[in-house]
């Protein structure tokens, strides 16, 4: 309770959430990676992976069916009078069951918006929430980031990729790197498609023939439109990019020595 009253009232710490089913996780060694970077640079100190692993299987229990699993990194020694202290961070691990991956495509507006430290997944989460509260008011499914010098850059909760018929192509505007769209875009590769980054912005749009979103709750999911420009929903295309998210081995959450 004390935990979660500190996560609840400061605001301030960095998360990572997974997709467990079966004791495994794909792209588990990205997650750790990312929760000890991401202590390092907003507590000064990392966390342990092992730990962590050990906090994850307890909270599963037994559980083999798919299960979203949030660790929130956070430290109840931090206030706002000892901001600049480096201190040793705690997890706090929550999990929920999974819903199923959704076959349905958004539609999504583009909006003028900038995470603050993009790289890092905070718990600052609150603009990126009301814009696609916004968006959802205005009749889309989903609003689509562009920063102030016009570039594409991401979701609110997911990173964006462009099929323009023989290749993917993702934005290089500063923003969240996902575990899913690394793995997925990892599988393509594998399977002989090419994925290129470069600087997107809504006039290039037009040229893609397919446009899709990716994080661990929907795993691949098309975009119909951003804005006014349709985009063909694909199902042989969703089907190809699952199949190179699924081509990622699951890693297991056992601890070393343990079966």
């Amino acid at each position: 309770m004390d935990a979660a009253r500190t996560v609840a009232v400061f605001n301030y710490g960095h998360f990572t959430a997974m997709r467990a089913e079966d004791g495994r996780v794909r792209g588990l060694g990205l997650h750790l990676e990312r929760l000890d970077r991401d202590a390092r640079l907003v507590f000064g100190e990392g966390v342990d992976a092992e730990a962590v692993k050990a906090a994850i299987r307890a909270e599963l229990g037994e559980r083999t069916e798919a299960m979203n699993v949030r660790v929130n990194v956070f430290s109840p020694e931090v206030s706002m009078s000892t901001l600049d202290n480096i201190v040793t961070p705690t997890t706090l691990v929550t999990v929920r069951p999974a819903a199923p991956w959704p076959d349905s495509a958004m539609h999504v507006r583009s909006v003028v918006y900038e995470r603050d430290l993009p790289q890092v997944k905070h718990v600052g989460t609150f603009g990126l929430l009301l814009q696609r509260r916004l968006a959802r008011l205005a009749g889309y499914d989903d609003a689509l980031f562009v920063n102030r010098s016009g570039h594409i850059s991401e979701g609110t909760v997911w990173n964006v990729g462009f099929y323009d018929g023989s290749r993917v192509v993702l934005p290089t505007a500063p923003a969240l790197p996902g575990v899913t769209i690394h793995l997925t875009c990892k599988g393509l590769r594998r399977m002989g498609i090419p994925v290129e980054m470069r600087r997107l912005t809504l006039a290039d749009l037009p040229s893609f023939r397919s446009a899709f979103a990716t994080n661990e709750a929907i795993a691949t999911q098309p975009i119909s439109s951003v804005d006014e420009v349709e985009f063909t929903v694909d199902d042989e295309l969703n089907s190809l990019l699952r199949r190179a998210y699924l081509s990622n081995p699951a890693e297991p959450l056992a601890l070393r020595g343990e079966g």
